[in-house]
């Protein structure tokens, strides 16, 4: 694109966004409330239910009839991928993937040669050309969106997770005609190892920063899940200031993220040019109260990775955004070419899920936070004080001395944890045991001085055997890790002693310390890398299976009564049940409360329940 055609296409893009949302253009975070948006000049927290990421750079997929589907069905967000990065058939399993298109129908930033040879049809790409049709595309999406509501996050880069995405990537040299030397696609998103490459992403930064400007419903990812191929923190900060500067230079500001790690992280120094920090599965949703002191908003864009059901997603949603999260994308993978209605059925082997069933619950979701004064709304959970079942959870929204929204739930799933047991193993004779390790996903048992064994890797449930030789005495000091990451977890030590019994490791053999108390200690961690730490306990022996819903808290404060307690101003208070799977209104009830503790009976619920509590008065004034 010429400099005239882009200020053109600028000055266009501000007068037609103007035109749809009334006043001049920004997305900013609430200046009174920074985890919300505003949006068109209202607090706004993003719900959606999203398809995988190829509405832009897959040219056979109908991005009007999607973004229909989304405004009908009550949701506001999308998150599309750029085209510096593209997916190829059977990565993740994921059937119909829309990052996957056909032959010859992957649009990327970069205009094409007139050289045939790219490896997934078509002529390969010139990097240090932009192709117009691109920017034409980008350009509708937005509008399009803009028309309905809907935020648009734009992803710029994403790492190269395996070879056959490297094998089609339109920065490799081997799909240009540029001349680059050949490079390692660990190499490709780096400052001293990328050769040639990086000056080509910083000029494709700038372009597709100027490509987005005069729109007030996007704003832009530096790299998705950077983390996955550990992408350098240097390489991630110099592109955050390369696109800062760009958008400096526009009329209007556009908001920048940052996609931090799976689950939850302590944020620590930020670039100051990040208002976003976008987590993947995050659930629990600590990281938001974890991160709640740098006043920026908090997003959970990225679920799945945890069968086809609803109620992983659903739950995950409605805790998100009763923490005080800004920002949740569900998956969803029943949005396809041919299928941009959300209706693909997909097969039950696809990595996670979403459909019109999901849609709704979330739309429910919304309805229920945009219900709320976000310029005031902070999480508050310890306002409840008994009421949640053992093993579960609550989230509390405050409107403090206005209205409560608090979310109610059983048992939390987790995406991911990590645990480290250690104890000493006395054995009751001397002689050579079996040791038997079963594990879903990966574990590592060591010694002091070795590594007895290690599948550090995420697998399906399995049973490892080693040979050990024990002594009888005081015993061998063992240390056990293990990472979850999906499915149905398991971990478990058993053992076939000398005498032939094969059985699971007694609590009998474990002490805490040699010679001390009986057990082992388990630090849990937030994340698979032991890192983060979440919790800890004791445990009578190795031997935990876990399921999709991770490690349960034994010290649960709260009581398990049919009757929701929770501290309230004095007043009359509205109190309304809603079930949030239905939306069905399933009791209400007014009192007059002195003040206090107020408990308020439950209706029977099944996997969680939620209820608003508003003023039925107003509030006394402020003196």
């Amino acid at each position: 694109m010429t400099r005239r055609a882009a200020l053109a296409f600028l000055g266009a893009a501000l007068a037609a966004t103007a035109a749809v949302s009334g006043q001049a253009p920004t997305l900013r975070l609430h200046p009174e409330n920074p985890r919300y948006f505003q949006f068109r000049g209202k607090p706004t927290v993003v719900i959606t239910s999203g398809e995988h990421y190829g509405a832009l750079l897959n040219l056979d997929f109908n991005y009007t009839r999607y973004f229909d589907t989304l405004q009908a069905d009550g949701l506001n967000g999308t998150r599309i991928f750029s085209g510096t990065y593209v997916e190829t058939g059977g990565n993740f399993d994921i059937a119909s993937n829309t990052l996957d298109p056909a032959r010859g129908r992957f649009l990327s930033p970069w205009a094409r040669s007139t050289v045939d040879g790219y490896a997934d049809g078509g002529a390969k790409f010139d990097l240090t050309r932009f192709d117009d049709a691109y920017v034409t595309r980008l350009r509708a999406i937005l509008q399009e969106a803009s028309a309905r509501g809907i935020i648009v996050e734009l992803v710029l880069f994403c790492p190269l997770y395996e070879e056959s995405m490297w094998a089609v990537s339109p920065m490799n040299p081997a799909n240009t005609v540029n001349g680059f030397p050949p490079i390692r696609r660990e190499d490709v998103l780096t400052l001293d190892k990328s050769g040639p490459l990086l000056a080509v992403q910083e000029a494709a930064a700038r372009h597709l920063v100027a490509a987005v400007a005069g729109f007030d419903n996007v704003y832009l990812e530096i790299c998705n899940e950077p983390y996955a191929t550990k992408v350098p923190d240097d390489w991630q900060r110099h592109m955050t200031s390369v696109v800062a500067e760009a958008v400096s230079k526009l009329p209007q500001p556009i908001l920048l993220s940052q996609n931090i790690a799976n689950q939850g992280q302590r944020v620590v120094d930020p670039h100051p040019a990040i208002s976003i920090f976008n987590f993947h599965y995050a659930t629990p949703p600590d990281t938001i109260a974890v991160n709640a002191h740098h006043r920026r908003l908090i997003g959970d864009n990225e679920t799945g990775f945890r069968g086809t059901a609803d109620a992983p997603y659903r739950t995950e949603g409605w805790d998100f955004i009763l923490a005080g999260g800004g920002l949740y994308n569900n998956l969803d993978y029943s949005f396809t070419v041919g299928h941009e209605d959300g209706s693909f059925a997909f097969p039950p082997t696809q990595p996670g899920g979403g459909g019109v069933a999901l849609r709704r619950q979330l739309k429910i979701l919304r309805g229920f936070i945009d219900r709320f004064d976000l310029a005031r709304a902070r999480p508050d959970p310890g306002r409840v004080t008994s009421g949640v079942p053992e093993g579960g959870s609550v989230q509390v929204l405050a409107d403090p001395g206005r209205a409560y929204g608090v979310y109610l739930r059983r048992q939390a799933t987790v995406s991911a944890f990590s645990a480290r047991w250690t104890g000493v193993l006395a054995a009751p004779a001397t002689g050579t045991y079996q040791l038997h390790i079963t594990s879903n996903d990966g574990v590592r048992v060591k010694t002091a001085s070795r590594v007895l064994f290690e599948d550090w890797t995420d697998h399906s449930t399995k049973t490892d055997t080693v040979s050990l030789p024990l002594t009888a005495g005081p015993g061998l000091p063992i240390v056990v890790e293990y990472f979850y990451s999906g499915g149905n977890g398991v971990v478990r030590l058993a053992w076939t002693r000398p005498d032939g019994v094969r059985e699971t490791i007694p609590p009998s053999a474990w002490q805490q310390t040699a010679g001390g108390k009986a057990g082992l200690t388990v630090a849990y961690f937030r994340g698979i890398a032991l890192r983060d730490p979440w919790f800890a306990d004791v445990d009578a022996a190795v031997d935990r299976e876990f399921g999709p819903s991770g490690p349960l808290r034994r010290q649960n404060p709260f009581s398990p009564s049919g009757a929701l307690e929770i501290a309230l101003e004095p007043g009359t208070w509205a109190f309304a049940w809603l079930n949030p799977v239905t939306g069905e209104s399933m009791r209400g009830l007014t009192v007059t409360h002195p003040g206090g503790v107020a408990r308020v009976s439950m209706p029977a619920w099944t996997e969680d329940i939620a209820i608003r509590i508003r003023r039925d008065e107003p509030p006394p004034a402020r003196r």
